[in-house]
C-alpha cells in the first residue's frame, strides 16, 4: 500500500453531530489509519472515537503535532509514515494547516514522494468570508494579529489601509477569550465607513454573523462571551 498522509477535517463545534457537518467519505478514511498526528492526545482519542470503537481506537498510534513540535520530530514522523503506511493529520477544529500546525510535515511528505490527500470539511475562515458579503475575489488571511495593544492597533490600521487601497477583504482570527477585546479595539480605531464583520460560533446553535460599517457597529453596543470568532474588514 502507498505511503499516504491524509489531511482530515474536524468539527468546528464539538457538540454538533458528525453526520451533519463532516462528509460520509471521512469515516472509512479514519478507519484505515495506522497513525494520527494531532495537537493533543486527548483530542486525537476523542476524534477517533467519533468513527470507531474504543478497542480499534487504541490500536491507532498517536503523535503530537503542535507549536512545540521541532523539525527533528518531523523527520521522525516521516519515517513513521514510511513504516506504518497511512497517517492522518487533524486539528482541534476545522481544517488542519490553516492557522494550525501541519504545513511543514505536509511539505516533507511531498518531498519524500508520498501521497498527500485531503478529505473536505468545514473551514471557519472560508465560511466567514462567504457569509460576510465582502469581496471573495481578492482577500488575505493574516492569522493572529500581534498581542500587545499598541502593535495590534497599528496592525488593524495597516490592514484597513490595505483593504481600501486594494479593494480586498482582510481576514484574521483571535483566541476566544480575546474576542470582545478585538471587537472593542476595532470599533475604537477603525474608520467609521470601514466595513467590519465578526463571525461567531460558526455551525453551532449560537452562530452569529454581523456585517456592517464601523459607524453602525457603534450603535449596537455589542457584547459577547469568550467565543471563537473570525474577523473581516473591507
Amino acid at each position: 500500500m502507498s505511503k499516504t498522509l491524509y489531511l482530515l477535517p474536524n468539527l468546528l463545534d464539538e457538540n454538533q453531530p458528525v453526520e451533519g457537518f463532516l462528509p460520509s467519505s471521512l469515516k472509512p478514511v479514519v478507519n484505515s489509519l495506522t497513525g494520527l498526528f494531532a495537537e493533543s492526545e486527548k483530542g486525537a482519542r476523542k476524534y477517533l472515537l467519533k468513527f470507531m470503537d474504543r478497542e480499534k481506537m487504541q490500536k491507532v498510534q498517536i503523535k503530537l503535532l503542535n507549536e512545540h513540535t521541532e523539525d527533528k520530530d518531523l523527520q521522525e514522523y516521516i519515517h513513521s509514515i514510511r513504516e506504518k503506511e497511512i497517517w492522518g493529520v487533524v486539528s482541534d477544529a476545522g481544517l488542519p494547516i490553516i492557522a494550525d500546525p501541519g504545513a511543514k510535515l505536509t511539505m516533507l511528505a511531498h518531498r519524500s514522494k508520498m501521497h498527500v490527500k485531503m478529505v473536505s470539511g468545514p473551514s471557519s475562515i472560508m465560511m466567514a468570508l462567504v457569509m460576510s458579503g465582502f469581496n471573495g475575489q481578492k482577500f488575505q488571511f493574516h492569522g493572529y494579529l500581534p498581542r500587545k495593544e499598541e502593535q495590534l492597533v497599528q496592525a488593524l490600521k495597516d490592514i484597513e489601509k490595505k483593504a481600501k487601497q486594494e479593494q480586498s477583504t482582510q481576514i484574521w482570527i483571535e483566541a476566544p477569550y480575546r474576542t470582545q477585546k478585538m471587537i472593542d479595539l476595532s470599533l475604537q480605531h477603525l474608520q467609521k465607513n470601514t466595513l467590519f464583520c465578526v463571525a461567531i460560533n460558526l455551525t453551532s446553535s449560537h452562530e452569529k454573523v454581523l456585517s456592517m460599517s464601523i459607524a453602525e457597529w457603534k450603535k449596537l453596543n455589542f457584547k459577547t462571551d469568550k467565543s471563537p470568532a473570525v474577523f473581516l474588514l473591507a
